[in-house]
């Protein structure tokens, strides 16, 4: 299926994804799960949400400080 994806604040790109969960995905680009939130369609989703055909996934590094 073809997904639409990207870091937040990098470019879109287009690839064909099987249909699994977000983490397996994660796991094949090399972004850690503990380090990126992922959001579909603008709305956050857990690790195992499954995208579907034209899903926009955007992964959001997560922020901490003090």
């Amino acid at each position: 299926m073809r997904v639409r994806w990207r870091i937040l604040g990098g470019e879109w790109k287009e690839d064909e994804w099987k249909e699994e969960p977000l983490e397996m995905v994660m796991r094949r680009l090399n972004l850690s799960p503990e380090e990126y939130i992922p959001s579909v369609n603008g709305k956050v989703v857990p690790h195992d949400y499954v995208p579907k055909e034209g899903d926009e996934v955007t992964f959001v590094p997560v922020v901490s400080g003090g």
